[in-house]
């Protein structure tokens, strides 16, 4: 199973090359060629970014394409379109990595991803733009564990870990099957800093506090400041935001079928927020993603 995985943030941008074992004449051509492509198409019921989210659900559907180099080296562009927003494409993420393998049991990913968001997105990434990514897969046969550092910055700057732990397991064997279909279950663990939180809801309230219904409020109490102005502001400064934590735990399910050098993966996952920020309206809830992606 070849798995290339770019930093692309509505969740992970993730390009399976193929996504598993296939057929030995299909491996035969994939380690004759200098390298490949992968064109991946995707769509979900929500949107959220290291296990946080808006309370209005985005559905959407993505495009990606993939080119990858038999040395590891990578290239990946994915665009996402939300329904019911103004723009035709809310964000795309345009990324460049390299893949490597240290014996048979350990793989590891580099990548860098420059995010382009659409004048009128409401995602709750849009407040950063730079995204430096390093991951490890650890292969223990009874476990295959994955750690990821994730360091983005643009707007607001932050730090992530993602722990995961999953297992494939095979299920064609149960009736003598020739197509790789399996179950790869997965448990998640989050932790990071949440000054992209913090931003996205400063930058919300603004936009309606700038609304019609602004000029509209009444005057403070407090009448005239003293420097001619009838308005006062109040500033609080929270500095939990910096603190590093965990912020979500999850729980999925993708179904993996392949069937010549198509690969479907449909997956359940069950999101949960912890420590939570004042103002964050993310809330335990589940998803349901359908990828299904071409290499040739």
């Amino acid at each position: 199973m070849k798995k290339i995985i770019g930093f692309c943030l509505l969740m992970s941008s993730l390009a399976t090359l193929p996504a598993l074992a296939q057929t030995d004449a299909a491996d035969t051509v994939t380690e004759t060629k200098k390298g490949w492509w992968t064109i991946g198409l995707e769509t979900a019921n929500n949107a959220s970014f290291y296990g946080r989210n808006t309370a209005t659900q985005y559905p959407y559907v993505a495009g990606s394409l993939t080119y990858t180099h038999r040395s590891g080296l990578w290239l990946s562009a994915m665009s996402y379109h939300l329904f019911n927003t103004q723009d035709e494409i809310d964000e795309t993420d345009v990324s460049a990595g390299y893949s490597f393998n240290v014996g048979e049991r350990f793989d590891g990913t580099l990548s860098y991803t420059r995010f382009f968001f659409g004048p009128n997105t409401p995602l709750i990434q849009s407040v950063t733009s730079n995204a430096v990514s390093a991951s490890g897969m650890y292969d223990w046969k009874i476990l295959y564990s994955g750690l990821s550092a994730s360091y983005t910055f643009g707007g607001s700057n932050d730090f992530f870990t993602v722990l995961d732990n999953s297992r494939y397991i095979p299920l064609e064997p149960l009736w003598k099957g020739k197509n790789a279909v399996g179950l790869d279950p997965k448990i998640s663990i989050i932790a990071g800093t949440q000054q992209f939180s913090e931003t996205y809801t400063q930058v919300t309230e603004n936009k309606k506090n700038n609304g019609l219904g602004s000029v509209l409020d009444p005057l403070p109490i407090g009448g005239n400041n003293g420097n001619g102005n009838n308005n006062t502001t109040t500033t609080t400064t929270t500095t939990t935001k910096r603190r590093f934590k965990v912020i979500n735990y999850s729980l999925s399910v993708p179904v993996v079928f392949s069937l010549g050098n198509f690969d479907f993966e449909p997956t359940y996952r069950y999101s949960i927020p912890v420590n939570k920020l004042e103002g964050d309206e993310s809330k335990a809830q589940s998803f349901y993603t359908f990828n299904v992606s071409y290499t040739f």
